[in-house]
């Protein structure tokens, strides 16, 4: 099930988060109220809690091609990639 986090008021985040063998692992849709948005993954290592985790894809992660990230996210269809 998709986790949402509210960042400020610019951003609104839905992520899709693992812990695998002590590393979190995230991919997070970052959408910009209702104008476009994008998908970004990652991982860190170590004792990262899930929201630390979004957080930190959400910011550090490596952009997602447009195509992959739909099968993610596909209720973001109607919204222009942010590329």
């Amino acid at each position: 099930m998709p986790i949402k986090f509210v960042k400020g008021s610019r951003y609104t985040f839905e992520a899709r988060y693992w812990n695998a063998n002590g590393c979190g692992v995230a991919i997070v849709a970052s959408v910009t109220h209702e104008i476009d948005w994008a998908a970004y993954v990652g991982g860190r290592e170590g004792e990262c809690t899930e929201k630390y985790t979004v957080n930190w894809v959400s910011n550090y992660g490596a952009k997602l091609a447009e195509k992959d990230a739909h099968y993610f996210f596909p209720k973001f269809k109607d919204l222009p990639y942010r590329h």
